[in-house]
């Protein structure tokens, strides 16, 4: 995989999940339906809660491995995991979750912002904005 830039990551993160929630709203209610039956969530919330769950373990694994190099990131029962994030905002409507997402992706935007440069030379750190950003885009990918 090629590495990525800081430009790259930034605009994934500003222009393509920045413009998630819209793009799905945009969807007649039959494409929203058959969009999350393929992935298996019953709600746009749910996925959200999936995706700042992530988005959160990968803040924290890459603000680490800038400390300690030799970081290793537990393993995850990624079906536990995903049960674990959708439940954590089952109680929360989807207003509340996109403005949790929101808030993730801001977050997400000044971590990739003020990450040192080095970082990017780093293929740990940019394999994980690879899998977070741009692969986890594509796996949830909006039907056009």
């Amino acid at each position: 995989m090629d590495s990525l830039t800081r430009r790259q990551v930034l605009e994934n993160i500003q222009n393509e999940w920045g413009t998630y929630v819209e793009r799905y709203h945009s969807l007649s209610a039959q494409a929203q339906a058959a969009f999350l039956a393929r992935q298996g969530y019953a709600r746009l919330g749910d996925l959200l809660a999936h995706v700042i769950a992530w988005w959160e373990v990968s803040q924290r694994a890459i603000a680490a491995r800038l400390v300690d190099p030799a970081f290793q990131e537990p393993d995850y029962d990624v079906d536990a995991f995903n049960a674990r994030a959708v439940e954590r905002f089952s109680g929360v409507d989807e207003e509340g979750i996109v403005w949790a997402f929101e808030a993730q992706r801001a977050a997400m935007v000044d971590l990739v912002a003020h990450l040192p440069d080095a970082a990017f030379q780093n293929p740990l750190i940019t394999d994980r904005l690879h899998m977070e950003f741009v692969g986890h885009l594509q796996e949830h990918a909006l039907p056009a």
